[in-house]
């Protein structure tokens, strides 16, 4: 979205501080945005961190952030501050009292992430909900939580990702047995406790019973407090699950031709239904059957076309099934990528910023 806003706008984001290479941080992926857009952090530990001498320096760290934040903000003076950092709160009524609207970008359900701080997350959460000149929620169940702002939802880039395309399995489906399987069901996105891994063990089983069963693939950073679990699981069944890391993000079409299936196996809780998922986009438009949990709404509203499962029994059948169903499959992208291009969702946002930085 980023680099689609006009040239001549200035604009700020408050977003969080990912230091490690690879992480999901907009400063990471801004090598092309133009210089009048900008990113700023407080630079924190997380507040429920597991250190005792982190979570002493947060006060200190948090004022010299905080103090560094609005000198910039000062200096570049921007049309448009765009805030998805809970942590940043503090700063939004001084930034509002230089004239400057503030839009908190609500992405997820964010006191959900610091179960350790939960009560000043929370604190933090409902102070940018009722200071910020706008809230925009990904998705429903998140405007519900606001009580307020608009919706302007996830979705997809068709240009990059433009359909299956058959060709050469790449070299990360290579990297191991299970990616050369004829049949493959992967899930692409952060492998992490969202997961449900009692659904992934009962569906491995279900594909390695069977003479040429599926393998499946899991795209994305697994994430340390899963790591050990994962690991079982490779261990328990293999030749029928392979991981590969990160992939970059043009990459993924290349990687995402090969599969017959996306699954979204989420856990049902306040943090997943909160979600607006960009993977079931991304895989109705490489024309990707679809098997998902009832985590949200976003989901539950396309059941007449994805399939839909809560037991680990239910949704290992429910992914047999689905592999091989041509017929359904190349309906997804119409039905679901094609009325969610990010190129509406840009519109939809550059509008909402250009009549805020009017005054409108």
């Amino acid at each position: 979205m980023v680099r689609r806003f006009p040239a001549d706008w200035e604009v700020l984001f408050l977003s969080p501080a990912n230091l490690a290479p690879g992480e999901n941080s907009f400063r990471l992926r801004s090598a092309r945005v133009p210089a009048q857009v900008q990113y700023r952090s407080v630079l924190l530990p997380k507040p429920d961190s597991g250190s005792s001498l982190l979570r002493s320096l947060t006060p200190l760290l948090r004022a010299t952030g905080g103090a560094r934040v609005m000198n910039h903000v000062r200096r570049f003076s921007p049309d448009v501050v765009v805030c998805s950092y809970l942590w940043a709160a503090p700063l939004v009524a001084d930034i509002r009292a230089m004239g400057i609207p503030v839009v908190y970008d609500l992405n997820d359900l964010h006191p959900q992430f610091y179960p350790a701080a939960r009560d000043e997350a929370e604190r933090m959460f409902r102070a940018l909900i009722d200071g910020a000149t706008e809230v925009v929620a990904s998705s429903r169940a998140l405007n519900r939580e606001a009580g307020r702002g608009i919706v302007i939802g996830n979705g997809v880039d068709l240009k990059t990702f433009r359909g299956r395309e058959e060709g050469q399995r790449p070299e990360e489906l290579k990297a191991g047995p299970a990616g050369d399987r004829e049949r493959l069901v992967m899930y692409v996105g952060s492998v992490d406790d969202r997961l449900d891994l009692g659904i992934l063990r009962r569906t491995l089983e279900a594909l390695s019973s069977e003479t040429d069963g599926a393998g499946i693939v899991l795209v994305g950073r697994v994430f340390d407090h899963v790591r050990g679990d994962i690991r079982s699981l490779e261990e328990a069944f293999p030749g029928h699950l392979l991981l590969t890391g990160r992939i970059p993000y043009p990459r993924l079409p290349d990687i995402m031709s090969h599969a017959d299936v996306g699954i979204a196996p989420f856990v049902l809780t306040p943090k997943t239904e909160a979600i607006n998922p960009n993977k079931l986009y991304m895989y109705a438009a490489m024309d990707m059957n679809i098997v998902s949990t009832p985590f949200s709404d976003d989901v539950r509203r396309h059941e007449d076309i994805i399939r839909i499962a809560s037991s680990p029994a239910d949704f290992a059948s429910a992914v047999q099934s689905a592999i091989g169903d041509d017929e359904r499959r190349r309906s997804l992208r119409e039905r679901i990528a094609l009325p969610n291009s990010w190129a509406e969702r840009v519109e939809e946002f550059t509008l909402l910023l250009s009549g805020l930085a009017q005054g409108d």
